[in-house]
């Protein structure tokens, strides 16, 4: 089951007691200084939690399968997540509670 970031809001809403309004508010503002954060520094570090970073691809030469054309891909950036220890010891408690 995917977790949407209404379903963010609820869950943090309910346990926080804030109305949902505010925790929507809040929960964007987060993900927009994270966003931020990525598009400056190239890194974020939640401690107990992973690491985000922007990792680059430089430009490369591949093969157009259906015409056999070589074209250049050209360099781009994505985002690669590496859980902390917190999470991998939380999401292992809940594989193994699933077997």
């Amino acid at each position: 089951m995917t977790c949407t970031k209404k379903d963010i809001v609820k869950e943090v809403a309910a346990r926080t007691g804030f109305d949902i309004s505010s925790v929507k508010d809040i929960v964007q503002t987060m993900f927009d200084a994270m966003s931020e954060g990525l598009s400056k520094d190239g890194n974020i570090e939640i401690r107990n939690f992973g690491i985000f970073k922007v990792k680059h691809t430089p430009a490369r030469k591949a093969r157009n399968p259906k015409t056999s054309e070589i074209i250049t891909v050209p360099a781009k950036k994505h985002i690669s997540f590496k859980p902390g220890q917190l999470m991998k010891k939380r999401i292992n408690e809940v594989l193994d509670a699933d077997e």
